[in-house]
């Protein structure tokens, strides 16, 4: 006889329908072997994960991604999860996936513990916040789907683009990188962010001495006199000169005057380091080597 763990599901905090429970616990005492002969189907609850799963080719097998998650333009829309710290069991479960991706940010932990128990494929990556995770996080989604050699041709298109920015890099330069979220306020990157990633990707060093980000003055921002100044936002037209439109005093900074202001698409780095990212430390570090003299607006 087999004992269905209502325990467990007692004490979540989750409220579903019976019918929806009956789906759940079908689904959690089906056999992997119910997938076996089809292709898997893939929910993906983190940006980074989105990225990676199109960087492996497995885009075609995505079901459902979290709000988080950036689709390529004309690529079909997929159903939405919400966002991927506030999932719901019920509502992954009723996709029918066979394999659920996230990151260590995936909640609410019952939601973790439901995909834990169940017999759905649940495969956590830790966010890469350097080169070497990211290498891990492609060879552990490859090795999930079974797909080792996809793994390994992507690792080699990584190394190849990683040792092409080593010789090219930003040795020296003292870089501001600024979240464009409100041009009146200037939100820069400390340490243990996507940004001061970035920065070290480039082997350059983030004029930031704290951590997380944090709201700063203009006139902060000058003092830090930085040589080189990173724009991240949406709108990769209008976000230099809008920031300089509304802090004029950054006009003075060592980055400004030597028209050493760039402005990058910071879709490729809401959940830390991916192949996109690398793509575009190599395009302004080749940007800012051959025309250090120019204004550069660089739109993945």
């Amino acid at each position: 006889m087999i004992r269905l763990p209502f325990l467990f599901f007692a004490r979540t905090k989750i409220t579903l329908s019976a019918f929806a429970w009956l789906k759940v616990i079908v689904l959690m005492l089906a056999p992997v072997a119910l997938y076996a002969d089809e292709r898997p189907r893939l929910i993906s609850t983190d940006a980074g994960v989105t990225e990676l799963i199109f960087a492996l080719g497995f885009e075609d097998d995505l079901i459902a991604i979290d709000v988080t998650s950036q689709l390529p333009e004309g690529f079909p829309a997929l159903p939405s999860i919400g966002y991927h710290r506030t999932l719901s069991a019920e509502g992954l479960m009723s996709l029918n996936p066979s394999v659920v991706i996230g990151s260590e940010h995936i909640g609410p932990p019952s939601v973790v513990s439901a995909l834990t128990q169940a017999e759905v494929k649940f495969v956590q990556l830790r966010s890469a916040k350097s080169s070497d995770q990211l290498r891990d996080n492609v060879l552990t989604l490859a090795d999930a789907l079974d797909q080792k050699e996809k793994g390994l041709r992507l690792l080699t298109t990584v190394d190849a683009k990683l040792a092409e920015l080593d010789r090219t890099n930003l040795a020296g330069e003292r870089i501001a990188f600024l979240l464009s979220m409100d041009d009146s306020k200037l939100r820069l990157a400390g340490e243990g962010t996507s940004g001061q990633s970035f920065i070290e990707l480039m082997k350059a060093q983030n004029v930031a001495d704290f951590k997380n980000y944090r709201n700063i003055s203009a006139e902060s921002l000058f003092e830090m006199q930085p040589s080189v100044i990173i724009v991240a936002g949406s709108d990769v037209e209008s976000a230099v000169q809008s920031l300089l439109d509304a802090n004029p005093v950054l006009t003075h900074t060592p980055a400004v005057k030597q028209k050493r202001i760039i402005a990058v698409n910071g879709a490729t780095l809401v959940a830390g380091l991916s192949v996109s990212a690398i793509n575009e430390a190599i395009r302004l570090t080749q940007a800012l080597s051959n025309s250090p003299a120019l204004v550069v607006q660089a739109n993945n």
